[in-house]
């Protein structure tokens, strides 16, 4: 269930313990000049479906796998929006590109000892 999030905000939910999905959180930490986007960390085992790693809500619409991905692209908005030609590869590809990416995250990137934690700055963005 996703919480309550103000209009015109879209809440990422991450894998709170991936190293992958950290990083970037931080990245889009950054690159979100209008501060749209908020956070919630998760741990991999409260995800409905394996292989999640991240999970867009914009209050209307839940985005997963690679359309997740897409949604924070396209959002973000600049240079960013150029990730959208991936929707012309077939969504068949595209999720088994992220879920072979999604499988093995740990094992390339690795674990964080704890959930992620955001900097003092940051901290009203996340629930």
């Amino acid at each position: 269930m996703n919480p309550a999030i103000p209009e015109g905000k879209i809440l990422v939910q991450f894998d709170g313990i991936c190293i992958l999905c950290s990083r970037t959180v931080g990245f889009i930490l950054k690159a979100d000049r209008y501060k749209k986007f908020l956070f919630q960390a998760f741990q991999n085992s409260e995800t409905k479906e394996p292989g999640d790693s991240v999970i867009v809500f914009d209050g209307e619409k839940s985005y997963s796998h690679f359309d997740a991905v897409l949604k924070i692209a396209e959002e973000l908005g600049g240079i960013y929006k150029v990730a959208v030609i991936f929707r012309l590869i077939p969504r068949k590809w595209r999720l088994a590109l992220y879920l072979w990416i999604a499988r093995n995250r740990y094992r390339w990137f690795g674990v964080r000892k704890s959930c992620y934690l955001p900097s003092e700055k940051d901290l009203e963005r996340f629930f």
